[in-house]
């Protein structure tokens, strides 16, 4: 017989409620949905023990103590890329006597689960340092202020890059390795080179790179691509404009040209990927490419280009609207890595 599921704490409340207010045994049972010997257990053990209590389980005594779980604790949180293997045998020094399905239990009781580690790039004391002030110093502006600022990167764009979740084929066991089963792979994949850039607006102009990314090709990008992205979605106003620390970025003749057009350039923390709404452009781009499958450069630059004209206005300022988000994430994590 197969076991009956427990009865709710509501449940048995309700039963001692329509019983102290004189209802029948019977009454009670259809009322609730019960056997009516399930109504009469209830209500004595209420009557022993002056409330509605929660049955002693029976069954197989736990093998270890409070003060042995505390230690697997403390072992998984001294290596989380430890196996339960490994922490078994560590376990097992100080004296519990375990398999590798109990540590594996213990640890899901106390809240963990074996995950695929996020990717995150690496974050010294002093990155986290300057991103929690990077953050704190813009945490009272609006979504309207970030309005004003337009993001911008280059992204490298690979044939068949987008394809996160894997290919699922439908198999027998012994057609695993026929050729209509397998993923293809490409040791040295073609790709290409973007620049890009957006605000809360919209996409503004994207272009492809076909060369190596120096102080000279970077301004020649600036002049051709971003100026009139400022004109198109902003006009005279005044903006902020977003770019990374790479060295090309940040050379003297970089600044001049931006100082001579009167463009406000952004302070910009290292290794945070996270702050930049663009990131998440790139990734939207590289699975729309991915669905038109190109097989050649020139298809890719074509699948690029429909791509980035595919995506709406909506989408880029809902990335925009996020920015108070994740500022209090990274204040949150103090200067750590976030979710974004």
């Amino acid at each position: 017989m197969a076991p009956t599921r427990e009865m709710s704490l509501e449940t048995k409340e309700r039963i001692v409620k329509l019983l102290e207010e004189g209802n029948s045994s019977r009454m009670v049972a259809k009322d609730v949905g019960c056997s009516q010997s399930a109504v009469s257990k209830i209500w004595t053990k209420y009557k022993q023990h002056g409330m509605v209590v929660k049955a002693k389980r029976t069954g197989r005594p736990r093998k270890t103590s409070k003060r042995q779980d505390k230690q697997l604790k403390a072992i998984c949180l001294e290596n989380r890329k430890s196996t339960t293997k490994q922490m078994k045998h560590k376990w097992e020094e100080v004296g519990a006597n375990v398999c590798d399905r109990t540590v594996r239990t213990h640890l899901k009781e106390m809240g963990f689960q074996y995950r695929k580690a996020k990717r995150k790039p690496s974050l010294t004391p002093k990155h986290k340092r300057t991103r929690l002030q990077w953050a704190k110093e813009r945490q009272s502006w609006t979504v309207d202020d970030w309005m004003k600022v337009i993001f911008s990167d280059e992204s490298r764009i690979c044939i068949g890059q987008g394809d996160d979740a894997g290919t699922l084929v439908w198999c027998r066991s012994s057609e695993i390795y026929e050729e209509a089963c397998l993923k293809k792979t490409t040791k040295f994949p073609q790709s290409l080179m973007i620049w890009g850039c957006m605000s809360g607006k919209g996409t503004g102009e994207m272009t492809v790179v076909n060369s190596s990314i120096n102080a000279q090709v970077y301004i020649d990008i600036l002049d051709s691509f971003l100026i009139p992205s400022i004109e198109q979605m902003f006009g005279d106003n005044e903006i902020i404009f977003q770019d990374d620390n790479v060295s090309c970025h940040r050379a003297k003749t970089v600044k001049a040209f931006l100082g001579e057009r009167h463009i406000q350039s952004m302070s910009w923390p290292a290794n945070s990927p996270d702050l930049n709404p663009i990131e998440n452009l790139w990734w939207k781009l590289k699975k729309m490419v991915h669905k038109k499958a190109p097989t050649c450069k020139a298809d890719l630059a074509t699948a690029i280009k429909e791509s980035w004209h595919q995506i709406d206005a909506e989408y880029c300022l809902s990335l925009i609207k996020s920015m108070p988000q994740r500022l209090k994430a990274v204040i949150k994590a103090k200067g750590g890595a976030t979710k974004y």
